[in-house]
């Protein structure tokens, strides 16, 4: 019986103790998400300030993600950041050492992550805007607009292969996968262009090497 009130008291004491440290882990809290809110909006005021969507806008590329804003994923992005400092700091109190040297360690990788997401969304914003710019060369034509969205997926597989290596991920299956894509639709072009002279284009193909000549001689 003694041996038991003892741990009743005990667990008594150590849950009394442990009261300072959850009030304290929660107002960090608290102040962490207050922080990140009012940075995360001071950001997205900087980012209007410098027009940033009326930019992406002007170069047809307001939309490289669909309905979602360019602008709104790096706030998040900023947001999350700051929110996480303070979650560390927070834990700290509460949570054994090794849950906060994990956090710890997330939050010296974090900036090489949030480099490769970036990388990768340049890369977005740049491939819409060479589909956008190659789509302008004849807007009536499906193989132009086909075309396009190929140029634009080739870049983000660029983007997507740098931010991975960014963040020291192997893309050696990736890169082994796009190559054999690249060598099927290729060998597919040939066998499509091979199969449609040697079928109906026949006068197509003497016009062509008529007109090479004429331009030759010329």
């Amino acid at each position: 019986m003694d041996s038991v009130n003892t741990a009743v008291q005990n667990i008594t004491v150590s849950s009394i103790e442990l009261i300072p440290s959850i009030i304290a882990t929660v107002l960090v809290l608290v102040l962490g998400w207050v922080v990140a809110f009012i940075v995360s909006r001071l950001f997205a005021g900087l980012l209007r300030t410098i027009k940033l969507e009326e930019f992406l806008k002007t170069h047809k590329v307001e939309d490289a993600l669909g309905s979602v804003k360019i602008s709104d994923v790096l706030t998040k992005i900023v947001k999350y950041y700051v929110l996480l400092i303070f979650i560390q700091a927070a834990v700290s109190y509460v949570a054994p050492q090794a849950v906060v040297d994990f956090l710890g360690d997330a939050l010296l990788k974090l900036p090489l992550i949030i480099s490769a997401i970036i990388i990768v969304l340049i890369a977005v914003i740049f491939g819409e805007y060479l589909k956008e710019a190659i789509v302008e060369l004849d807007k009536k034509s499906a193989t132009v607009k086909l075309s396009a969205r190929a140029v634009k997926l080739v870049v983000i597989y660029i983007g997507v292969t740098m931010g991975l290596d960014t963040v020291h991920i192997s893309t050696t299956i990736l890169t082994g996968i796009f190559l054999t894509v690249i060598q099927a639709v290729a060998f597919g072009i040939a066998l499509a262009l091979g199969i449609a002279f040697g079928l109906g284009g026949q006068e197509d193909a003497k016009e062509v090497i008529k007109s090479s000549r004429k331009n030759l001689k010329v």
